[in-house]
């Protein structure tokens, strides 16, 4: 599905990525952790197209990632730090909103559903401006219920979250690994990353060095030793 070929990327002369190279098979979730400033949010902007890398190549489903097809276009959804939506608008506005430039037609009975299930409904009608963070990371995640995506890139999908909202999510994490489609996702939560991947990349001095599958001997001691 994905294949990443010796990625490179500076910024201000300051290396961030150095010759990463890996491949993501259809169903696979990837995990990546590493410390602060180790190029996990990088790589994932790389990979969403939003970034471009010095070096090397990527290639989704056998064609250029880079061949001027936008990534939503090819079956790409990136969810990131900042909160990407429209502040003025209400959550079911925005979700009717991303929905559609995503090509799918959602009617308003489903987008209710959604946000009731995501505990949203109580504030369909507020602009999300006034929504907490937790809120508006909770509204970020409904969207991909409704529309399709086989490859989904997510920076820290608890962050923001309560205790409960991170079960929450992560049972819809699980929900959404189906077989079919694939997610890289960035986290710092050694015992999440187990529980959710099934395999683990470390990232560290802008390398990768760690890759194995989730159930690897004693993988939470090795990637504890990396991180300190």
């Amino acid at each position: 599905m994905l294949t990443i070929s010796n990625i490179s990327k500076s910024f201000h002369y300051k290396p961030v990525l150095k010759n990463i190279h890996f491949s993501v098979s259809t169903g696979e979730t990837t995990a990546l952790i590493g410390k602060n400033g180790a190029g996990k949010s990088t790589l994932l902007r790389i990979l969403a197209k939003i970034s471009t890398p010095e070096e090397g190549q990527i290639e989704f489903n056998g064609n250029d990632l880079f061949n001027g097809v936008a990534v939503h276009r090819q079956g790409i959804y990136y969810c990131g730090h900042a909160p990407g939506l429209y502040p003025s608008l209400t959550a079911g506005e925005n979700l009717y909103y991303f929905s559609a430039f995503h090509g799918c037609k959602t009617e308003t009975e489903k987008i209710n559903l959604v946000l009731q299930d995501f505990d949203l409904l109580d504030a369909v009608n507020e602009p999300v401006k006034v929504y907490s963070q937790g809120m508006m990371q909770r509204l970020k995640l409904a969207l991909l219920e409704l529309i399709d995506w086989s490859l989904l890139l997510i920076d820290e999908p608890f962050n923001g979250l309560d205790l409960s909202g991170q079960e929450f999510a992560m049972k819809k994490m699980h929900s959404w690994q189906n077989g079919k489609r694939s997610i890289i996702f960035v986290d710092h939560n050694i015992d999440r990353v187990l529980e959710l991947s099934s395999r683990v990349m470390v990232l560290d001095q802008h390398s990768i060095v760690l890759d194995e599958p989730a159930s690897f001997p004693d993988l939470a001691s090795k990637i504890t030793e990396l991180m300190n």
